[in-house]
């Protein structure tokens, strides 16, 4: 299986594309998240070289990577920018709001205990995805993410319609350079600055640039350029943050491994890397959790304060498990799944304005 040969197109008259081997690293990714905070949650100290490897941070890398890869795939045939941000917000704002609606709900039903600041400007903000910005508590832990993933929209939207395909060229080109000049600027004025956060944006341009490269519209060489420049200047960044300065949660090693492993296997899957017998139970079961890949990420945590005062140990680990499926399964087909086609046909309706 590759990114290069799979390629199971959907006759649903918008062109889209189902790439089965992008399911499958998104469902590795999920896993690798939920494997994170269960680990940390359990109780268990076993578990601990769980917890070295950071499994969280491949996750997120590797969802970062894969939504670089897919984003250039929603702007073919007559592309418009209002479609664009359409598309993108009814992707990622009705799950989020549906995970706000359940935790306010099982708040009120006692069925988990309430945040320590729990007022309406903290659920406001939060609603917004402004919570790090305005250093209020976050209710839901693991959207610290998406307001990077709406910036990297922004990001590429910016380079493709303003400058249309040599926009996404350039984007290649400026931002290891800009990572470069970061940096130079936090060695030399002593400044620790959040690589890891900046470099989520690194790993979508990548993976826009894997998009780039199975389509045709770059070579070989420059692919891998790209590439080994990413891995080079996200382990100096990363050396710089976590190694020449601290971190009070995360040590070195602990930033450098995921890195290396999720740009690893993201590569891999453009050389026909096979991760199980095709149809196998595995690849089954990956396709499945790829597919509710952001449901799991969103609503594991609240599944986590759900199980987290009656089990502990593996009991804690297989009820998180247990739950949390089929609740994701239940949030893509009725929530997530519709949002997305409400977009979608929001989109269409622009598109004859547009042309």
């Amino acid at each position: 299986m590759d990114l290069s040969a799979q390629h199971d197109s959907q006759a649903d008259g918008r062109g889209a594309v189902r790439i089965e081997i992008i399911d499958v690293l998104r469902g590795i990714a999920a896993i690798a998240v939920v494997a994170q905070h269960v680990a940390a949650s359990s109780g268990l100290p076993g578990l601990w070289y769980v917890l070295e490897l950071s499994p969280g941070v491949f996750g997120v890398v590797l969802f970062f990577l894969i939504s670089g890869f897919v984003i250039p795939l929603s702007v073919r045939g007559a592309p418009d920018w209002r479609a664009f941000a359409l598309r993108r917000v009814f992707r990622i704002y009705p799950l989020t709001l549906f995970a706000f609606a359940l935790l306010a709900a099982l708040i009120m039903l006692g069925a988990v205990p309430p945040p320590a600041s729990d007022s309406a400007t903290v659920w406001l903000v939060n609603l917004l995805l402004l919570q790090d910005f305005l250093k209020q508590p976050a209710l839901i832990g693991v959207t610290w993410t998406l307001p990077i993933e709406f910036a990297w929209y922004g990001l590429f939207g910016l380079s493709f319609f303003l400058l249309g395909r040599r926009g996404l060229a350039l984007l290649s080109l400026a931002y290891p350079i800009g990572m470069a000049g970061l940096i130079l600027f936090s060695l030399l004025m002593e400044i620790r600055l959040p690589f890891g956060r900046i470099g989520m944006f690194y790993a979508a341009i990548i993976g826009m640039q894997c998009q780039r490269f199975v389509g045709g519209e770059i070579g070989r060489g420059e692919m891998l350029l790209s590439g080994g420049a990413f891995v080079a200047l996200m382990m100096v960044a990363n050396g710089v943050a976590f190694g020449h300065f601290s971190h009070p949660d995360i040590a070195l090693h602990q930033a450098l491994v995921p890195w290396v492993l999720a740009s690893l296997l993201f590569f891999l899957a453009l050389f026909r890397l096979r991760l199980s017998p095709p149809g196998g139970l595995v690849e089954r079961s990956l396709l499945f959790l790829g597919r509710i890949s952001f449901s799991v990420y969103l609503l594991h945590p609240i599944v986590m304060e759900i199980v987290h005062p009656h089990a502990e140990g593996i009991a804690f680990i297989v009820a998180v498990c247990v739950g949390t499926v089929p609740l994701a399964w239940l949030s893509f087909t009725y929530v997530e799944k519709p949002g997305i086609e409400i977009g979608r046909a929001l989109a269409r309706r622009r598109r004859p304005v547009a042309a």
